[in-house]
């Protein structure tokens, strides 16, 4: 970028940079901030637990009966969290900590004078209105990271990683799946779990005498009651750094280091070939692969895999997209899931994500000519990741190749086939490190991502990037007793190619550097390279009484650029937003608790054009009986669209109202409804209005939960295309199409579980999807900042009618067996059918419902199973 660009960025980034530099560089400065609690000190604040080595084998059987059990210390000072907070526990539980070499256990007594109440799900089921034990062990004391051992009186498993993320927040990792073994016994009296967890599947120091972080929970279900070994008052900020303390496992090693996990796997496809002259309508394939884990120390570990399959993965929803911006898809694949919170980086800052894992085996970027037979996905040749702890930092590498993709399609008709790259051979990167102070109150950390690809034909050079490089610094403090915290990022990119490569950034979506009216702005036809920022700053108070809230600020530099690895939906742009928080904790004669947030944002270019901005209130509740709602309504004030023209001049952006509403029964109960509505009106006469309706019941081996989903819109001016070239001189040369859009949506999702046994069970998911659109007369905008148009009847006919109806129907089902620790077979069955009309427009439900199911199916089969093994 030229000099004379990089200055206009100037002043607002200095104080954010300069900012975020001060208080990340210096991990002494942080640590000044509030003097670390002596070691001592923080130990003895806690409970105390002390596990007992065991004088004799365990039998894992749900029975406590072996000596050593009698010999442990009792853990039973429960305290509620839920219904009533800060009494002790309505029900007695005793928990003794037992160890060996080999592995932890621990045995808990749950007394119970009323129903024990369970249910039977699979692996990782949702927590439902059964009763739940947990254990939670910060075994690397860092006061961060939780290994979290659920069990159910049914003897169903949940194991998750529970992990402080970059920006403070706690979350669970359910992906991650432990090999460890729990057995449940049910009596008149209550009921009794069994652990045993190996050594070999947590990660500790290598200390001859172990100091862990440790919390028990309980779950009671038919009272909602939420009771635990540590107990933080609401009004303060609890989490990990809380645990009590687990003494007296001494002298332990981390057991079998290396764990394989071969798989074969065999799909059929019976499709429509639609034309395609290389497809048959069924065909059938074969292919292997591997998993593989090794704990290189007691906290690092690597995972690798060699030509993974995801075939058990869900089905994304289907999505109309009539924006500019890139639609974002939840990560399901388990390799990426796992462990994922380490790589956390950049919410502070408005520029997106700096690493959105499913960058990695996307869908082919460019197309082939004519009717192709191109690849759906691109094939991940291998990936690997390590991750861990030592010396007080926390570590993630991740190294992914992607295989080069290519479409077979007729370079002429009628003579022989050729082969057109569609998606270059590729190599990502990504690697962060966090280090953490003053016992996980405060932290600094650093990414860095890159992404190369070898370009070898002239289209892929013209269209991709050769290389994409980000990286960056964020940091973490809380101060006053963990009821403040001020955090922030810096992040830099850079990529580069060839000179066309660079124009179509330039021009794409997230940046529209072609815009006639932006000072700022400009498509530079020579660049090799391009390099942006994007920085970030907020303090908040997160614990008090009744009063928190938070100020943050940011900017995206306009060439700041991510979407090689990461996600971005735009740039250019200054952000400030103001949060006040009123909670209320302690129970009242309805609601149990509630709190209201008022909120003011003000979003600016880089030209200090307001483009957005907004003054909402949001309230959220629950009640006495478990019921819980919210409501969001927003007053969002005149701004300018800097995309709604596509790369033209600014355009108006309507003041609206716009408001949200939620309303959920109680889940604990076998049946529960869930509604949600919303909607708005524009100052210009547009609006739209929507909702949804779900339904769950459960019973004690399945559950289903549907519910349809309906919405409806008009805007005024819905973007058509772009005639250049007019000589249109009050719109810098090129006429602006627009047209008014009603667009109707409608779609029924169902999920319906059922558990054979804890390790057997089947999930499936059904969603048809309609949506259709229908235009009105084009019409021409007349002038920059403006929402005026003329009516254009020369163009009415004159290109393909852009009225549509698309009829969407996705589906699978999975049946998951785990046929022996670790090992786990699937068979997995998937359909989609798609139709897309154009012309219509107008909404009948009956035709687009027949429609939908007159479309020839795909579906597919696949058999996949693989076997654990720890040599």
């Amino acid at each position: 970028m030229p000099s004379t660009r990089c200055r206009r960025f100037g002043p607002f980034t200095v104080v954010l940079t300069a900012a975020a530099a001060a208080l990340s560089a210096s991990p002494a400065a942080l640590a000044g901030q509030a003097p670390p609690m002596p070691e001592d000190e923080h130990v003895t604040s806690r409970p105390i637990h002390r596990a007992v080595r065991t004088a004799g084998p365990i039998v894992i059987d749900g029975v406590l009966d072996e000596e050593s059990w009698a010999s442990a210390p009792v853990v039973d000072e429960f305290v509620q969290v839920d219904p009533e907070e800060g009494q002790p526990a309505s029900e007695r539980t005793e928990a003794r900590i037992l160890y060996d070499t080999e592995a932890l256990y621990i045995g808990v007594r749950l007394h119970d004078r009323g129903r024990v109440q369970s249910r039977l799900g699979r692996r990782d089921m949702g927590l439902l209105d059964s009763d739940w034990l947990g254990v939670v062990i910060d075994s690397y004391h860092d006061h961060r990271t939780g290994f979290v051992f659920d069990v159910n009186p049914a003897g169903v498993q949940r194991d998750a990683i529970k992990a402080v993320t970059g920006q403070g927040s706690e979350g669970d990792d359910n992906s991650w799946d432990a090999v460890w073994e729990v057995e449940t016994t049910v009596d008149d009296g209550g009921w009794t779990a069994e652990y045993r967890i190996p050594f070999s599947q947590i990660r500790f120091s290598e200390d001859a005498e172990q100091v862990w972080g440790i919390l028990l929970e309980r779950l009671i279900g038919r009272r909602g009651e939420y009771s635990t070994t540590t107990f933080v008052p609401r009004t303060e900020q609890g989490g990990i750094p809380t645990y009590g303390h687990l003494l007296g496992v001494e002298d332990i090693a981390q057991g079998n280091t290396l764990e394989l996990l071969p798989y074969v796997v065999a799909r059929n496809e019976r499709i429509d070939p639609r034309g395609n002259p290389f497809r048959s309508d069924a065909e059938s394939f074969g292919s292997g692969g591997l998993d593989l884990r090794w704990r290189a120390s007691s906290t690092l570990t690597l995972n690798a895999t060699v030509n993974p399959d995801f075939g058990q993965v869900e089905v994304d929803p289907a999505v109309i997209n009539l924006s500019t911006y890139e639609v974002f898809f939840q990560e399901r694949r388990p390799f990426f899931v796992e462990g994922s919170e380490i790589f956390d980086f950049g919410r502070n800052t408005s520029g997106g994500q700096m690493f959105y894992s499913r960058r990695i085996g996307r869908a082919p970027q460019l197309r082939a000519p004519g009717d192709a037979d191109a690849p759906d996905g691109t094939t991940i040749l291998g990936a690997a990741k390590f991750t861990g702890k030592t010396g007080g930092w926390s570590l993630g590498l991740i190294e992914a190749v992607t295989a080069e993709e290519t479409a077979r399609f007729f370079p002429t008709p009628g003579g022989a086939p050729g082969d057109f790259t569609v998606e270059p051979l590729s190599n990502y990167l990504v690697a962060r490190a966090r280090r953490d102070l003053r016992q996980g109150q405060s932290a600094v950390g650093f990414m860095f991502t890159s992404a190369n690809r070898r370009l070898t034909s002239p289209e892929a050079e013209a269209a991709l990037r050769s290389g994409a490089f980000s990286g960056g610094i964020d940091f973490r403090h809380e101060f006053g007793n963990r009821a403040w915290v001020v955090q922030g990022t810096a992040a830099w990119s850079h990529i580069r190619g060839s000179s066309d490569a660079l124009v179509r950034v330039q021009r794409a979506g997230n940046h529209f550097f072609q815009r006639p009216d932006a000072e700022h702005l400009g498509v530079e036809t020579d660049l090799s390279s391009m390099t942006g920022h994007s920085v970030g700053v907020s303090l908040a108070r997160q614990a008090g009484t009744h009063w928190r809230g938070s100020v943050a600020v940011a900017e995206t530099s306009p060439d700041y650029e991510v979407n090689d690895l990461g996600f971005q939906t735009r740039t250019d742009r200054r952000d400030a937003q103001a949060n006040l928080t009123y909670v209320e904790t302690r129970p009242g004669s309805v609601l149990r608790n509630y709190g209201v947030t008022l909120t003011n944002r003000v979003e600016h270019n880089f030209d200090w054009e307001r483009i957005q901005g907004f003054s909402g209130l949001n309230a959220n509740f629950r009640t006495l009986g478990f019921w819980s709602g919210g409501l969001f309504v927003a007053r969002f004030h005149d701004s300018y669209d800097d995309r709604a023209t596509r790369g033209g001049p600014l355009m108006e952006r309507p003041a609206r109202w716009q408001g949200t509403f939620n309303l959920g029964t109680d889940s604990r109960k076998a049946l529960s409804f869930g509604l949600n509505l919303n909607g708005a009106i524009d100052d210009y006469d547009g609006w739209s209005r929507g909702g949804g309706l779900n339904v769950s019941y459960r019973s004690d081996r399945w559950n289903i939960s549907t519910g349809p989903a309906f919405s409806r819109s008009f805007v005024d001016a819905q973007y058509l295309t772009t005639l250049s070239g007019t000589g249109n001189a009050a719109t810098f040369g090129s006429d602006y199409i627009f047209a008014p859009l009603e667009q109707t949506s409608v779609s029924f999702n169902t999920r319906l579980n059922v558990t054979f046994t804890p390790r057997l069970s089947l999930e499936t998911f059904l969603q048809p999807f309609i949506s259709t659109g229908d235009f009105g007369p084009p019409a021409e905008l007349v002038a920059p900042k403006s929402y005026a148009f003329v009516a254009r009847p020369d163009l009415e006919g004159a290109g393909p009618d852009p009225d549509f109806n698309f009829r969407s129907l996705r589906g699978n089902a999975v049946l998951r067996w785990e046929w022996r620790p670790g090992s786990t077979l699937f068979l997995a069955w998937q359909q989609v059918r798609s139709d897309y009309a154009r012309g219509i427009g107008d909404f009948d439900f009956g035709r687009d419902r027949g429609a939908l199911f007159d479309a020839q199916p795909d579906n597919i089969f696949v058999f996949k199973v693989n076997y654990w093994l720890t040599p």
